[in-house]
């Protein structure tokens, strides 16, 4: 508030004076003010008239074009998706007339953090490439020792947690002891923030093979004004959504024989989007999950309990779906609590000043006998065995979540195996061959110092 009163006293004192009204402007226009709504402010001086935002538009557009040139002759990650634009809320009776929605192609690049140009070189992961072996379910894409140990300290912090949110233990005087703390695995510095530059949308549509290399092209040629030289043994990392990849592999097939790496295609070094990754693992619950409303322990009995709706879609709102996933987890975690702490209620448990050691134990016992489907069950319970295995998959994709959220792309990297089983499991062979792509990128093409 206070920078904002001292602009405008600047402007009372100078009309050249644009540190309120300027970005006041560019702040209305994003939010979709009209331009008659823009000139009335700017008739009260709290913004700048219509044809100056336009031109500031298209300056601001220029220094962002400036920028991602500097950028992108240093180390960066490349990145894009569709965008649709809609331009009009009225049907146009004209043959003429502009379309209500205009389809394109936003890309950006991402400055990387402390990379070296010599990690980033091309020529050595090719060579990698060629002389790189099938992979091994056993030595690959299984789990480690050490991953199992890991993924279950993650698994039984998140159970913990889950208790501590209840208002019981919202006091609890140990909340911060390092048992209680997520395992760093290759985690980013505390405070990064990585640099980003936007590049001119487009009109070209992506939701092609061709139309893939016409983004490429104009992005590197058109708008960076960069040459095959300066990009034929630079290796760029490429995170798209699962359906983008799958094209620019198919771009990459049709051009196997083209006369340069970057006509090939080569230099993208892809791998997939984790919100993408987030979003179709819960679709994919969702769909394993579902049942009906007369079966107690899936998802629809769940959502009808719960009294949510606007979930019985094949793809619903990752936002509502996620949002909902997660009480139904805390209420299995916090019944499991009940069951196995040895007290009646939660209260007396507390009451009994349980130490760290404890409510491990206690978790381990959650984990064990709540999380972890039974592999021959003498008996057979339906309800019990959905149960456990729905509690399973949604303790992965909470910790999914927070590793992206702490940007721990090891704890990432930990789960890929198992993720890559529940995908195929759930029959969603695209997301599971995108995980054993990336896989194989990380364990047989890329340097160590590039993954």
């Amino acid at each position: 508030m206070c920078a904002v009163v001292i602009s405008q006293l600047a402007k009372l004192r100078s009309h050249h004076s644009l540190f309120f009204a300027a970005p006041f402007t560019l702040f209305a226009w994003v939010n979709g003010a009209s331009r008659q709504t823009i000139e009335a402010l700017y008739q009260c001086g709290l913004a700048i008239s219509f044809p100056s935002l336009l031109r500031l538009l298209n300056n601001l557009a220029t220094r962002c074009i400036e920028d991602a040139t500097r950028a992108a002759l240093d180390s960066h990650l490349f990145c894009y998706d569709n965008i649709n634009i809609s331009t009009s809320i009225y049907v146009e009776q004209r043959a003429s007339a502009p379309a209500k929605v205009q389809s394109g192609t936003f890309a950006i690049l991402y400055a990387i953090h402390n990379a070296n140009p010599e990690h980033m070189r091309l020529s050595p992961m090719l060579h990698r490439a060629q002389q790189a072996s099938d992979l091994n379910f056993m030595s690959d894409v299984r789990l480690t020792l050490d991953q199992i140990q890991m993924l279950h300290h993650q698994f039984r912090v998140h159970v913990v947690k889950v208790l501590f949110r209840n208002s019981v233990f919202k006091d609890y005087q140990h909340k911060s002891a390092s048992i209680f703390q997520h395992i760093p695995r290759r985690k980013l510095p505390s405070g990064l923030k990585t640099k980003q530059y936007p590049l001119r949308t487009s009109t070209i549509d992506e939701s092609s093979v061709t139309g893939n290399i016409a983004v490429i092209n104009d992005v590197y040629i058109n708008q960076l004004k960069m040459t095959h030289e300066q990009l034929s043994d630079r290796a760029i990392p490429c995170i798209n959504d699962q359906s983008t990849n799958a094209r620019i592999r198919g771009a990459k097939a049709l051009r196997t024989q083209d006369i340069n790496p970057f006509t090939r295609l080569n230099c993208f070094q892809l791998a997939p989007g984790l919100f993408h990754l987030s979003m179709n693992l819960i679709w994919a619950l969702l769909h394993v999950h579902r049942g009906s409303i007369n079966q107690l322990g899936s998802l629809s009995y769940f959502f009808t309990v719960l009294d949510r709706t606007r979930l019985g879609g094949e793809h619903p709102d990752y936002h509502t779906l996620l949002t909902t996933l997660m009480h139904i987890l805390q209420g299995i975690i916090l019944n499991a609590w009940k069951a196995e702490c040895g007290h009646s209620t939660l209260t007396s448990f507390l009451s009994a000043e349980p130490s760290p050691a404890q409510l491990v134990e206690v978790a381990d016992r959650v984990l064990q006998n709540h999380a972890t489907p039974l592999v021959e069950p003498e008996e057979t319970d339906t309800a019990n065995e959905n149960m456990r295995i729905l509690t399973r998959d949604l303790l992965y994709v909470v910790e999914l979540n927070h590793a992206i959220s702490d940007g721990d792309f090891g704890r990432v990297e930990d789960m890929l195996g198992h993720l890559c089983m529940i995908f195929r499991g759930a029959g969603s062979n695209n997301y599971c061959t995108e995980i054993l792509h990336f896989i194989f990128n990380l364990k047989k093409v890329w340097t160590d110092e590039f993954a």
